[in-house]
């Protein structure tokens, strides 16, 4: 009889995703985020596309944490909010920081669900737009108006953009 070797468990990673209360003014070069890719494996383009260009995510967001999910990771986290399955790749951003009149230390994050893109090269362009909005918005103080106002397309300007995107999608 063959005795099968047990691995001990891994012990649970101490990640507090929760954002820590500051003293002073954001630095642009101090770790402000915590960025999740979370992919159950559906092997889309699209998914191939991110993974494709996870060296270049990181080397534009080298002050912040990057983890990339395994396949079974990302179905657990997804049977906790099962209205996100089939939007992965999702790219998912914690922010840390917490202005200084803020005492409590909840999650404040956003994200990107890229799985909903069906095309690579639109999907591509909406990764660069996420980066170029975090890198442009690193500094913002209340980082929900930033994305309310850029990544949700508030007002007119952003529903003739969506529009356009929309009409060129129907082409």
């Amino acid at each position: 009889m063959s005795e099968k070797k047990k691995t001990p468990p891994k012990p649970p990673r101490d990640l507090d995703l929760r954002s820590n209360p500051s003293e002073g003014p954001l630095d642009p070069q101090a770790k402000r985020f915590d960025i999740f890719l979370i992919d159950t494996g559906w092997n889309s383009s699209v998914a191939k596309l991110v993974r494709s260009h996870i060296t270049t995510i990181a080397q534009f967001e080298k002050q912040d944490s990057i983890y990339i999910l395994t396949p079974e990771q990302s179905i657990e986290l997804m049977k906790f909010a099962p209205r996100l399955i089939g939007h992965d790749p999702i790219i998912l951003v914690y922010d840390r920081y917490a202005p200084p009149a803020k005492k409590d230390r909840r999650f404040r994050g956003f994200r990107l669900n890229l799985g909903l893109v069906k095309n690579p090269e639109q999907a591509l362009a909406r990764l660069q737009e996420f980066l170029r909005f975090i890198a442009l918005n690193r500094t913002a103080v209340p980082m929900d108006r930033a994305i309310r106002r850029e990544l949700h397309r508030e007002g007119l300007d952003g529903m003739v953009k969506i529009l356009r995107e929309a009409t060129t999608e129907l082409l």
